[in-house]
């Protein structure tokens, strides 16, 4: 497999060696050196060596063995398609785009060569995170893709998710109004929290049902996209998602976990959070267009080991 890539500026007049351990730390320095020894690698179609120079926009490409698909859950599922969007439900577990390990293991790298048939043309609309299952909304063409993202940024298209939470809530609705920042963190650890000088965010939470005596389903209705928005905002009312480690560990125990996901029992590997409907304008038919999920097969069994009589499709 010939994985090739462009050099960026930060790397401009550094070595190739350096370049190629420096931009993609999946292998060791020592194993890309021992690669481009052994002619693996070129630069602009030529052979190279590990002390050459590379400038900015150089290609350079290496031939790989396939890599083994890591862990990932590919069962998502397209439930909606016309000549210009797909919509598909997205479960959790699997990246909506990726590099490196998951340079196949994504949702565009299978909708675009793995899926039958294929959607080569398939650009992502907007994003999941990985955990976060649900609606995910992709264009088949450059018009489309602008016209939907034009709506995302004027904040237009209506969303709506679904979320187990700690704790029941001894409200029926309110809605939050937090602004958001990145906060200071170790090494690996990307967290928001709630910032006087964040960016402002509000979202609405509704108590579905609540399952006693230490859980509950809300529905969230984000008027904002910030980043980890949902799960910053339920974790400052004092109910954070069930299964987001990342915001109910301290960073040393997020990253201890992260070193050692396998040995983690709990009922939900993942935090249960689920994009159940979004609505757009369609750029093309000129009427409003909804795209719907049904909550994820894990959150579901989830909640009926707390519940056995539970009903997804009554929330």
């Amino acid at each position: 497999m010939i994985v090739s890539s462009k050099v960026t500026a930060v790397f401009h007049q550094k070595s190739l060696l350096d370049y190629l351990a420096g931009r993609f730390t999946y292998q060791t320095r020592e194993i890309w050196r021992a690669r481009i020894e052994a002619g693996e690698v070129t630069c602009n179609g030529r052979s190279a060596i590990p002390d050459q120079i590379v400038r900015q926009g150089d290609v350079i490409a290496c031939d790989l063995p396939e890599p083994p698909l890591p862990d990932a859950d590919l069962n998502y599922k397209v439930v909606y398609e016309d000549d210009w969007l797909l919509a598909v439900n997205k479960p959790g577990n699997l990246k909506v785009h990726g590099h490196g390990r998951f340079i196949q293991a994504n949702l565009v790298y299978q909708l675009r060569h793995n899926h039958t048939p294929p959607y080569p043309e398939a650009t992502l609309i907007n994003r999941l995170d990985r955990d976060t299952s649900g609606v995910v909304l992709l264009a088949r063409d450059a018009d489309t893709l602008r016209a939907v993202q034009t709506q995302f940024a004027e904040r237009t298209v209506e969303k709506t998710y679904l979320a187990v939470v700690q704790g029941i809530p001894n409200w029926e609705s309110r809605e939050v109004d937090l602004p958001i920042g990145r906060l200071p963190s170790a090494e690996g650890v990307y967290r928001f929290g709630v910032l006087e000088d964040g960016k402002s965010a509000q979202t609405v939470v509704e108590l579905v049902r609540p399952f006693p005596p230490n859980h509950a389903l809300v529905r969230l209705t984000p008027k904002t996209g910030r980043t980890h928005q949902l799960r910053v905002h339920l974790a400052a009312l004092g109910h954070p998602i069930v299964g987001d480690r990342l915001y109910t560990m301290s960073d040393a125990d997020y990253l201890a976990w992260c070193e050692n996901k396998a040995s983690d029992d709990a009922p939900l590997p993942r935090h249960a959070l689920h994009c159940a409907q979004t609505t757009i304008w369609h750029p093309h038919e000129e009427r409003p267009l909804t795209f719907t999920a049904p909550l994820a097969p894990d959150i579901h069994t989830f909640l009926q080991t707390l519940d056995p009589s539970f009903d997804p499709t009554a929330s």
